[in-house]
């Protein structure tokens, strides 16, 4: 006789099923299943041991059941891939066999699998079907978990929905007496109203996670810590937000990081903090112990963060040229980390599936892995797939325009970084727009490229040098005649172009052509700005 299950996998054995199978064991996989979200020490052993006793009892389902665990645990410790696979293949198993229990679970998986990947409409949709499928008589536990994540997905979305569903989750875990769930609800809601950059709510909903964790002595970890400190930075009330994240500085809270950041993350806030605070020396201290851990456990998203941070710090010193180059540097490695992530997106939605909707998901981040997610237009790495084939795979002459914004630091000071952003939107559009690539008898092998910062390329293809250098006005002029003013303040925008072209050179390389423009490019510099230079 199969066994009676409750919904979301959370199976209740029947007296059959007793009998043919170990209450125990049924008890250690509910217990697992429980905990898998939290970090308790040896989770990865007990599911391995509770595997291998379910494949000896030969109860499909529930070895299943089994490794949903393990995934959700893989997924935690970083292979998002390999966790999806597995979820994705019980989850096909679920639909095939009617197992609404391991549909539920399966689809509360591969929310998070999604969250992970960056895809949080799919994300939402498992955590959709995550609820619906519970039923009446699941555990309080199970009935919890999936909610919060549901709650998750709505709030990293912005949606404001993600209160009432946080509300009610607190709610069942207050009923329940369930510290642990409740310290993981207030944490998260808070982090996404942070996110969503409503502060004060935030701070609401830290301090109500503070008070909870004092009230049972349940200390916080560096990772809720740092949520903590992040809201009260983000309302300039430095000095509480320093106090707040002091306790996570002791060797054995910050050692001891289950976060998955080995509290680097923590260190960059608190760095951020007593740099605003005009605490440079002590700054300068948390932001250097915060790379040494980045680059002792590649974490590179975080150290790419802390550039910026540096650039920020040496500004603050009055070390501008040093600020600069690390400003250059961030910039640089910030686009080669998004294209990175999009490819390790790529590649684990392949692992995923093989079927024509996951290729057709992979092809759709491999060609965000070639764009710049700022202005949309193509990035560095594109650049360097396409310009050689250009020049060696197709006939006629090739233009690449190089284009600096002038005095584009000024703007980023005396206005903001947001500022900034959409000026380099703006010139974006209008390179599209003027740089001949509208025009209806163009070579659809003519693109413009973003390279980082404030140097964006356009590349005509089929265009002579006297038509590129046209183009190349028209769009000087465009970018000048912009109405800036209600985004910059009344501070110009001028572009600084350098133009070669393949006309009248022999089997000319990228670097080659490129070279020359760079070339002209300090030319119009050093001329006066806000002109195009064609010859060295």
């Amino acid at each position: 006789m199969a066994e009676r299950t409750g919904g979301g996998g959370f199976a209740v054995p029947a007296p059959v099923a007793t009998i043919a199978m170990p209450v125990a064991l049924w008890v250690e996989i509910a217990e697992l299943e429980d905990r898998s979200r939290f970090d308790d020490d040896g989770l990865e052993q007990r599911a391995e041991r509770v595997l291998a006793a379910v494949r000896e009892v030969g109860r499909t389902e529930l070895e299943r059941r089994a490794r949903l665990i393990q995934a959700d645990l893989v997924r935690r410790r970083g292979n998002v891939a390999e966790a999806g696979r597995a979820a994705e293949e019980i989850h096909r198993w679920a639909a095939d066999h009617g197992s609404r229990c391991l549909l539920a679970r399966s689809h509360f998986v591969l929310t998070a699998v999604f969250q992970e990947l960056g895809d949080l409409s799919l994300a939402l949709e498992h955590a959709v079907r995550a609820v619906e499928l519970l039923d009446e008589d699941v555990r309080p536990q199970a009935r919890i978990d999936h909610h919060a994540r549901l709650a998750d997905c709505l709030g990293l979305n912005g949606d404001l929905a993600a209160r009432d569903r946080y509300d009610h989750v607190l709610q069942l875990a207050e009923e329940i007496g369930d510290v642990d769930r409740q310290l993981l609800v207030l944490n998260n809601r808070a982090y996404c109203e942070s996110l969503s950059g409503r502060f004060e709510e935030a701070l609401v909903w830290s301090t109500k996670l503070q008070d909870l964790a004092a009230r049972h002595g349940v200390p916080l970890r560096v990772g809720r810590l740092d949520t903590v400190g992040r809201a009260l930075l983000e309302l300039d009330r430095l000095e509480d937000a320093e106090a707040a994240m002091l306790p996570g500085l002791h060797p054995e809270v910050l050692d001891a990081s289950l976060d998955g950041d080995a509290g680097a993350d923590f260190l960059l806030t608190l760095a951020e903090i007593r740099r605003r605070r005009g605490h440079l020396q002590q700054a300068q201290e948390s932001l250097d112990e915060c790379v040494r851990r980045c680059e002792r456990y590649g974490l590179t998203a975080i150290r790419v963060r802390a550039r910026r941070e540096e650039a920020e710090l040496h500004a603050a010193d009055g070390r501008f040229r040093a600020a600069y180059e690390q400003h250059k540097l961030y910039c640089a490695e910030l686009m080669d980390l998004q294209s990175t992530e999009r490819d390790a997106r790529a590649r684990a939605l392949q692992a995923m599936y093989e079927t024509a909707e996951a290729r057709q998901q992979s092809r759709r981040y491999r060609e965000l892995s070639l764009r710049d997610p700022l202005t949309g237009l193509y990035n560095r790495r594109y650049v360097d797939e396409e310009l050689p084939r250009l020049l060696t795979g197709r006939p006629g002459t090739i233009a690449v325009a190089l284009l600096d914004l002038d005095h584009f630091k000024r703007i980023n000071d005396t206005c903001s970084h947001e500022s900034g952003d959409q000026v380099l939107r703006t010139v974006a559009d209008l390179l599209q727009r003027t740089g001949a690539l509208e025009d209806p008898g163009r070579d659809p092998s003519s693109f413009v490229a973003r390279l980082g910062g404030e140097e964006f390329l356009l590349v005509l293809a089929g265009v002579d040098a006297a038509t590129a250098e046209i183009h190349a006005e028209d769009v000087r002029r465009a970018i000048a005649a912009h109405p800036w003013a209600e985004v910059t303040a009344g501070l110009p925008v001028t572009v600084s172009i350098g133009l070669a072209s393949s006309e009248g050179l022999t089997d000319p390389s990228p670097a080659d052509l490129l070279g020359r423009a760079d070339a002209r490019l300090y030319a119009a510099k050093r001329q006066g700005r806000n002109r195009v230079v064609t010859a060295a």
